[in-house]
């Protein structure tokens, strides 16, 4: 019986799996349907809009983007820095960008281990790559929803009923209690790292020993902070290419940009965020364009496919470099 018990145990596992994935599959088309019956729904608007193609706006965005990711890169490079190894920033940007195509893939996993797959290439050890992952994680989205709340406070339009608890009067005690959490991150790193362990023991990794000095936290962070800025004013320059003087605000395309990127990552079950970034894109975008606003949420994807495309192009280009390792 002790000889038959794992082949026993195999089919449910196997067929959890299946449901699993099966379950991911149907979450994404379900949000997917929706977002394409509202585009449906107000076709004859979407028709009527002077759309337009304004390379003048358009092709600055992209570049914009670029340089944006460079500046996510640099972060990973001090990140990277603090376990003792030197890496280029070109060559951050090649591990961090081609290891990024793995978000289109469901359940997020496949961009770790594209992270340590390339950072093993560059002599740095997958536990230290992983420990990196999980460290980018906890500066990252709670910059990017720094930017999104601080936007709020401008835009208050951006915090409806929908995504505010307590509705627009919200907006101040959403954005203090952000402001005390990235505080908490950059002048208390330590904890906070103790909680970067607690995730790569989830992934089966071994704890990481990585020493942040506050000094270092908040470059990081506020590297991150700016690079989602720069992403936002890119996704605003690009609604300007195709709205012209219709489309948003700055200040707003950069605040609803940042919170419909974040909960489409963070929805592990859509590859990409596919779907749910357009949900919550197209919502946000109607009280501010109408009901184009799910369209434009769809335009948006192509841009950014054409955002990571364009990335993985130039880290592509990039020629491997050896890396100083520790003395």
């Amino acid at each position: 019986m002790s000889e038959q018990h794992p082949e026993n145990r195999q089919p449910p596992s196997t067929s959890r799996k299946l449901l699993g994935h099966g379950i991911k599959l149907v979450l994404t088309l379900l949000v997917l349907y929706f977002v394409g019956r509202q585009v449906w729904l107000n076709w004859d608007q979407v028709k009527l809009t002077d759309w337009q193609v304004n390379l003048w706006y358009l092709i600055p965005s992209l570049i914009m983007t670029q340089v944006a990711v460079f500046v996510f890169a640099g972060c990973w490079k001090r990140i990277i820095s603090g376990f003792g190894h030197t890496i280029s920033v070109p060559m951050s940007f090649k591990v961090f960008n081609l290891s990024n195509l793995g978000r289109y893939i469901p359940g997020k996993i496949w961009q770790v281990f594209g992270m340590l797959y390339l950072a093993r290439k560059e002599g740095v050890p997958g536990e230290q790559a992983a420990a990196s992952f999980v460290i980018v994680q906890l500066f990252t989205i709670p910059a990017s929803f720094l930017v999104y709340v601080l936007a709020a406070q401008v835009e208050p339009v951006l915090l409806t009923d929908q995504f505010a608890i307590m509705g627009q009067g919200s907006a101040y005690l959403v954005g203090a209690l952000f402001l005390l959490a990235c505080s908490a991150l950059i002048f208390a790193p330590q904890p906070i790292l103790r909680l970067a362990n607690f995730f790569l023991q989830k992934l089966g990794r071994q704890p990481a020993n990585f020493a942040l000095d506050k000094r270092v936290a908040l470059q990081i962070f506020v590297g991150y902070f700016c690079g989602w800025i720069l992403f936002g004013l890119a996704y605003w320059l690009m609604l300007r290419s195709v709205l012209g003087e219709n489309a948003p605000s700055m200040v707003a395309s950069i605040g609803l940009y940042n919170v419909a990127y974040q909960i489409g990552y963070l929805a592990l079950f859509a590859p990409g965020g596919l779907g749910p970034r357009e949900w919550i894109m197209g919502e946000l975008l109607k009280p501010l364009v109408g009901p184009i606003g799910p369209a434009l949420a769809v335009l948006a994807r192509i841009w950014s496919v054409l955002v990571d495309s364009l990335a993985a192009v130039i880290a592509l280009t990039i020629r491997k470099k050896t890396v100083s390792s520790p003395e």
